[in-house]
């Protein structure tokens, strides 16, 4: 299993609509593609931080599902409303 974890902000007047886009549109698409749980987790620390998850069977999964052409339109999305992404890709040990 790998898990992509996403680091990102979101600013407080958008969070609504890109919480309510992710439920329609982003997660749907993901789940659709190949990703097996596609989750968005509200940082309580921060105001404006969020923590994306993205579970796979395996690496060859994950760059294949990145690489699909009905991703580009959710990458997108969330390029408009997530600024300071960074991201890690973690393998499951056990």
């Amino acid at each position: 299993m790998v898990t992509m974890i996403f680091t990102y902000d979101i600013p407080v007047e958008k969070q609504t609509e890109y919480v309510k886009i992710t439920q329609e549109k982003i997660k749907p698409l993901w789940e659709s593609i190949g990703c097996i749980a596609y989750d968005i987790w509200k940082a309580a620390e921060s105001e404006t931080g969020f923590i994306k998850t993205m579970l796979f069977e395996d690496a060859s999964q994950l760059k294949n599902s990145m690489a699909r052409k009905e991703a580009d339109p959710v990458k997108e999305i969330f390029g408009n409303f997530a600024e300071n992404v960074s991201r890690k890709m973690c393998t499951k040990m056990t």
